[in-house]
């Protein structure tokens, strides 16, 4: 089981949000077991409005491109497919370095930068393969869906 808990460091101490939680529920938990604590930077994950982005133009024009080429998809299938085709990420067995396999990040999981890198790889692809052009955010256009 892997729990998290955030927090800062200031002036050189650790602080933990939701301390009480912390000590009283997470500690007795794992009373009298070992367990491995990591500390990383927190990245700021993908905005609200980049979310917005993806399922309001994103998605929608991804998954007319599919429709117009054959393929009856629908958005969260369309959701997934993208997910698996440019999120990938290896399970690696970190004493041998063996690939156990490949499965796919969830966009909730990436930074405000790798969203945009991801973005920008669908548009690529969807230019190249669907024959579609996704704008940039921002960029103004009319779109009209065929259901």
């Amino acid at each position: 089981m892997k729990l998290i808990y955030n927090g800062e460091v200031k002036n050189g101490k650790f602080h933990i949000f939701r301390r009480a939680e912390f000590l009283e529920d997470v500690l007795r938990m794992f009373d009298g077991k070992p367990v491995v604590i990591s500390v990383e930077k927190k990245k700021k994950t993908r905005s609200l409005l980049q979310n917005a982005f993806y399922w309001g133009v994103v998605v929608p024009m991804v998954r007319q491109g599919l429709l117009d080429v054959g393929y009856r998809v629908s958005k969260e299938e369309t959701h997934e497919t993208l997910k698996e085709k440019f999120i990938r990420k290896e399970i690696i067995n970190e004493q041998t370095g063996e690939i156990l396999t490949e499965i796919s990040k969830h966009t909730w999981e990436l930074s405000t930068s790798e969203f945009m890198d991801y973005i920008a790889e669908i548009q690529q692809w969807a230019a190249e393969y669907l024959n579609i052009v996704i704008p940039d955010p921002g960029e103004e256009l009319k779109i009209e869906f065929n259901d």
